[in-house]
Formats: structure tokens, C-alpha cells, sequence
């Protein structure tokens, strides 16, 4: 599964701009012989087939970005936050000052560096901070005002990670693993599973703008009717230097994670349920998990009325442009997947 992880996450695909991706995915799906309909805010939903309960799989689209505020006289970029924006930027945030980055202007992808005063400079000019403000950081382009002006750079230009998604053993690392490489664990479903052995009628969807509140969601949510969702979404992991297992015991290479509850939402139990016993009768080693900080589209689906569980595979340093997840926990999405729509009408009875 990494080549069709790596094709999707390289994709530009920011928050509100997600066309490239849609498209991208709508192509794979169609290939399969999934029937596909946009919506009117750009909803992807790939009508698979299949008999019983309406289910719908969903994964979002949108990556994580950056916005130009404002454009220095000299051709630096300021940045605003592409989700919630305040003074300060946070000083574990400071990986992201150095990172490569593309200004999606309007009439060409410009590269740029996040640059902050360093070295020699930053020991005779500046004192240590204590905090990381938005005015710390900028982007570095190399280009005048009015060479940025004429390319189409203005306030409200998306500015997003210019990374590779590279294999390090059985880890993969990279951008926007949240949540394209759920997008290709929907699509790997659809290929694996005839729609005549499926024992629900599945939609697989795309959804957009979740990373700014779950804008997509809310819209599939209203406009149809599922007896079930099941959302697709990277997890946390606390394998890492720092973090106590107390906090987060959940590890890369031990099974994707059946999560049941976050910081938005308890998920429906009955359709945990569900999936825990597809997960033991295939023989799945899943892992359990609860999150904080940490918000899915599942949110709106429940709130819609709709029945909801998600699973997600373990994932460190996430919102960075390296996130890193293992191709077998993510894989085994895939196969649990699989065993729940063969069985769907059974582990959904009531």
C-alpha cells in the first residue's frame, strides 16, 4: 500500500482547497467501478454497493495549512494559523520553523522556507524567548513584493508542507498521512471486496474542511440517511521519548485503534461493539484507545442522528510534515475493514 499512500499524500490538497485530491480520488474510485457524486461544498461519496444496512466510510481530504496574513515590504510572508489563530504560535511549534514549504498562489506554486532570525544574528541581536509569537517566523520566498503581488500572492494564499512521502523500514513518513492514507485504505476496500460479498450497502466518502470543524461531515450528515458510520482516522501514539505510558499506551506495529471516546465525542457503543467483534472473529490484534485534544468527523455524524464508531492506526508527531505511521497497522485497517463488511448485517443486529 505505500505507492498509493505516497500518490495521495503528496497531493496539494489544503483546508477549503481540496480539488486536486477530490479528483485524484474520484478517478481511483471510478476506476473500480465505484459509482461517485460530488456534493455542492465538494463531498466525495463513492456508492460501492452491496445489500443491508446503509453504511457510510468516511476519510477527509483536506490537509492541514497555513495562510499568508499579510506581505512584508520586502517580500517575507506573514502567516496565520489554517485553524484556530491566536498571538501565540506555541513553542512546541518550532519544528516548524526551517520546513519547505509551496504558496499555492494563483497563478503558479512558488517554493518557500520558514525562516526565523538564527545563529550568529540571533546571539547579538536578540535575547532567548520564552514564547513563539506569529511574528518569530515568516516565509522566505526569495522573490520582491511585487514579484509575489504579480504571481498572486494576497492575504488568504494556503501555504502548505513542501514534503516527500518517504518509506523508513516498516515505517512511512511524511505529510498528511491525516488522513490520505485513510483515503487509500477506503480505496484498497473497494478493490479487495466485491460488492456482491458485502453485507451493506457502503458509501466511502471524502470529506472536506475537517481540520477547521468538520464542515464536510456536518453536510453528509444532513443531507443523507446511514444506519451507521464508521470514521477512518490517523491515532496517537506514545511510543516516543517523554511520554508515559500512563498517557498514551498506545504503540506503532500493535494493531490499528478502535477509539472510544475523544475530546468531542463518547462513539456510539453498539457500532464499537460491532467492530471489536469483526476484529476478535478474523483474528485482528486491534489496539483500545481515548483521546483528548483531539476531534474527528464522527462528531458531526452522531450529532446528525447517525450511529458512529472510528478506528484509526497509531501515528507519532502528528500535524508535523513527518508524520509516521506502520504500514502493517495501517494495512490491518484494511483487513479489519474487510471482515466487518462481509459480516456487516450480522454485527449490526440489534
Amino acid at each position: 500500500m505505500f505507492e498509493l499512500i505516497k500518490e495521495l499524500t503528496e497531493l496539494v490538497g489544503p483546508v477549503g482547497q481540496e480539488q486536486i485530491v477530490l479528483d485524484h480520488v474520484e478517478a481511483l474510485w471510478q476506476g473500480l467501478g465505484v459509482t461517485v457524486e460530488r456534493s455542492k461544498i465538494g463531498n466525495l461519496y463513492g456508492h460501492v454497493g452491496g445489500s443491508g444496512p446503509r453504511v457510510v466510510m468516511a476519510a477527509h481530504a483536506d490537509e492541514l495549512t497555513y495562510l499568508v496574513r499579510a506581505i512584508h515590504p520586502s517580500g517575507f510572508l506573514w502567516l496565520a494559523n489554517g485553524q484556530a489563530w491566536a498571538r501565540t504560535a506555541g513553542l512546541r511549534n518550532g519544528f516548524t520553523i526551517g520546513q519547505r514549504v509551496k504558496i499555492l498562489a494563483r497563478k503558479r506554486i512558488i517554493p518557500g522556507v520558514i525562516g526565523t532570525v538564527t545563529g550568529h544574528l540571533a546571539s547579538l541581536a536578540l535575547s532567548e524567548p520564552n514564547e513563539l509569537t506569529w511574528r518569530d517566523f515568516w516565509v522566505d520566498t526569495g522573490l520582491t513584493n511585487e514579484e509575489l503581488l504579480e504571481a498572486g500572492v494576497t492575504a488568504g494564499t494556503r501555504v502548505i508542507w513542501d514534503a516527500t512521502t518517504d518509506r523508513f523500514g516498516p515505517h512511512v513518513v511524511g505529510k498528511a498521512l491525516d488522513d490520505r492514507a485513510l483515503l487509500a485504505v477506503l480505496t484498497e476496500l473497494a478493490r479487495r471486496v466485491p460488492a456482491s460479498e458485502m453485507r451493506c450497502q457502503l458509501t466511502i466518502a471524502a470529506t472536506v474542511q475537517e481540520e477547521i470543524g468538520l464542515i464536510g461531515a456536518s453536510a453528509l450528515g444532513a443531507r443523507h440517511d446511514y444506519d451507521a458510520a464508521v470514521v477512518l482516522e490517523i491515532g496517537l501514539a506514545g511510543d516516543i521519548p517523554g511520554v508515559h505510558e500512563d498517557i498514551m499506551p498506545l504503540h506503532l506495529g500493535k494493531g490499528p485503534i478502535l477509539v472510544h471516546k475523544d475530546a468531542m465525542v463518547h462513539y456510539d457503543y453498539h457500532m464499537t461493539q460491532a467492530l471489536e467483534n469483526a476484529a476478535a472473529d478474523a483474528g485482528l490484534a486491534i489496539q483500545h484507545g481515548i483521546f483528548g485534544s483531539f476531534g474527528s468527523d464522527g462528531n458531526a455524524f452522531m450529532k446528525a442522528d447517525i450511529p458512529t464508531a472510528m478506528i484509526a492506526f497509531p501515528t507519532r508527531y502528528t500535524h508535523t510534515p513527518f508524520e509516521t505511521g506502520h504500514l502493517g497497522d495501517i494495512e490491518g485497517m484494511v483487513k479489519w475493514l474487510e471482515a466487518f463488511v462481509r459480516g456487516a448485517d450480522r454485527y449490526l443486529a440489534k
